[in-house]
């Protein structure tokens, strides 16, 4: 009886795994419907490029053309500033030149020969994405704005950005001044990571020191989805006519931290609404587990009455968006790939004297049939 019972789930086990059209490869999230699941995919979005990325599990969970090489336009100052953060002081006199007070299109309004502290500058660069400020920036770091580029290009290669090529400080467009969605994903992610830019990065408005003829200057910043969006804690938008609408965006909740970067959105505020749109996806659809088995392979200390031990071959790593299949609601821990399990007792164990499972689907019958109660004497 007991031997027909095996055979009958070893059977469907079977029928079931051939059934797959798409065995051999890897199950994916969202799920393909060539490997026979429902596909649930991101949502449809203006950007003709972009990239969704997940910094708690290091994972791009969507993307498109995320690699094509596009006009940037003022996300090109989360560079700027970066550099400014790495290699200036922020409390340097920086005193402005004619060229960045007439550079024109959005300003935080410098007047040529007024001396202001570069932080300052770092944050009217940031907040209120001034272009005169970008171009003072530049100046007072590398002593020219050529010599700004040339550092900014250097540090886009040592950061691994192999599709972007800066032409100037600000993002107004030029010939050669271009980036991908990924690599801007790279950059933001590195500035982030320095304390001074996050707090600036999120900051709602700005008050600027007055003009040497006492003209108030203040900003708003230009992410103006800081004020509605759950969340959100940077970093910054653009737009120019060749670049059309681009926003690199960062959100948290729940300790995950996620980013969302859009080239060439279409519409009123559309950089926004696809990036919203892309939050919402993966934080309400999406949670990573992670590791569910690693290291080397593991033999029970447990004694067992066949010859051949159970052996359970690990090296097996694997992300799955298992809740949003409804299979769990809690975030699972890693397991620790690098530390073997604390042995248990020794145990004598007589109930099931039939030899080892010798293979995965013999292996994988004889436990099912254990959970099942198939098995069970």
């Amino acid at each position: 009886m007991r031997g027909l019972a095996r055979s009958t789930v070893a059977a469907v086990v079977t029928t079931f795994v051939l059934a797959l059209p798409a065995v051999a490869a890897p199950l994916v999230f969202p799920m393909r419907g060539e490997d026979g699941f429902f596909e649930q995919g991101p949502p449809d979005v203006t950007a003709s490029s972009w990239i969704l990325y997940d910094e708690s599990s290091d994972t791009v969970l969507a993307s498109r053309d995320a690699d094509t090489r596009r006009p940037m336009a003022s996300i090109t100052k989360i560079m700027t500033v970066m550099i400014a953060l790495e290699r200036g002081d922020l409390n340097d006199e920086v005193t402005v030149s004619q060229r960045a007070a007439d550079i024109g299109a959005q300003e935080i309004g410098l007047v040529a020969g007024e001396t202001v502290e570069l932080g300052w500058l770092v944050r009217a660069a940031l907040l209120r994405s001034g272009n005169d400020a970008a171009t003072a920036i530049a100046e007072h770091i590398a002593g020219s704005v050529e010599g700004f580029i040339g550092i900014m290009n250097q540090r886009a290669s040592e950061l691994g950005m192999e599709n972007t090529h800066f032409a100037n400080p600000h993002g107004l467009d030029m010939g050669g001044h271009y980036s991908s969605p990924r690599d801007m994903l790279i950059v933001a992610r590195q500035a982030m990571s320095i304390p001074q830019f996050a707090e600036i990065a999120r900051a709602r408005v700005m008050v600027f020191p007055d003009a040497p003829n006492g003209t108030a200057r203040s900003a708003t910043n230009t992410n103006r989805i800081l004020n509605s969006y759950e969340g959100i804690i940077g970093v910054k938008t653009g737009e120019t006519p060749n670049a059309g609408l681009t926003y690199v965006g960062a959100a948290e909740r729940d300790g995950r931290r996620l980013f969302a970067v859009v080239f060439r959105s279409v519409g009123q505020r559309a950089h926004f609404a696809d990036a919203i749109a892309l939050f919402d996806w993966a934080f309400d659809n999406l949670r990573i587990h992670g590791t569910l088995v690693s290291g080397t392979p593991y033999q029970p200390v447990a004694a067992r009455v066949s010859p051949s031990p159970l052996v359970v071959e690990a090296g097996l790593e694997t992300l799955l968006h298992a809740s949003a299949q409804g299979i769990t609601a809690e975030a699972s821990t890693p397991a620790d790939g690098d530390s073997a399990p604390t042995p248990s007792d020794v145990v004598d164990i007589t109930r099931h004297p039939d030899p080892a499972p010798d293979s995965f689907l013999s292996t994988f019958t004889y436990w099912l049939g254990l959970a099942t109660g198939v098995f069970d004497d």
